[in-house]
């Protein structure tokens, strides 16, 4: 497969607040589960593409094959047990695709020094 998609949508706390309730406040979570599908996005991933995960989203893999496992890694020295870093869904943050691999490749933005 040379791409993914992703399905994005903004996390649960995320729609309490844009809907005014506090936490602690009485409210009808059907309401907030409601607007988060109704909010939800799907976005395809190209292999060695880039995607940005904006803060207080969360994006779920959607894969063609429910046998297919995904992998969420930092940097290579992970690339040998990257069993033990199996993913579902990726939170905020930039990410490259490596459609070969299954890997999610964590960029840091802010630096420059990035291997990926």
């Amino acid at each position: 497969m040379d791409t993914i998609l992703l399905s994005l949508a903004p996390e649960f706390d995320t729609i309490r607040e844009e809907m005014g309730y506090d936490e602690y406040e009485d409210f009808d979570a059907y309401d907030i589960m409601f607007q988060q599908g109704y909010d939800r996005q799907l976005i395809e991933v190209a292999d060695g593409e880039t995607v940005e995960i904006p803060e207080g989203y969360s994006a779920t893999i959607e894969g063609d094959f429910p046998d297919d496992e995904f992998y969420l890694l930092e940097n290579e020295a992970d690339l040998p047990d990257k069993e033990n870093f199996a993913i579902d869904s990726l939170p905020g943050g930039s990410y490259r695709f490596d459609a070969a691999e299954n890997i999610f490749w964590k960029i840091d933005m802010e630096s420059s020094d990035s291997l990926l």
